[in-house]
């Protein structure tokens, strides 16, 4: 995969993320502990499953990204 599309991929995959992750202190805020920690779960599979099936598939057929994306998230706190 060439770089340009590799970043496209790479900076997509978290961007989809983002708003899961949001969701996490509204629904701490509005549910019950156990609606909360069950949502949570489900979030956290979600995440993983977008990590899973596109950043390390990325990153395994490019490892040479792999120190470019902690990088980013190093100074910038995420990629962008």
């Amino acid at each position: 995969m060439e770089e340009e599309l590799t970043w496209h991929v790479i900076t997509s995959a978290f961007r989809s993320t983002d708003p899961l992750r949001e969701l996490l202190p509204l629904l701490k805020e509005h549910c019950t502990d156990a609606e909360c920690d069950e949502y949570g779960k489900a979030i956290a599979r979600a995440i993983h499953s977008v990590q899973a099936e596109l950043i390390d598939r990325v990153i395994a057929a490019r490892p040479d990204i792999e120190q470019q994306i902690e990088a980013k998230i190093q100074k910038y706190g995420r990629v962008l």
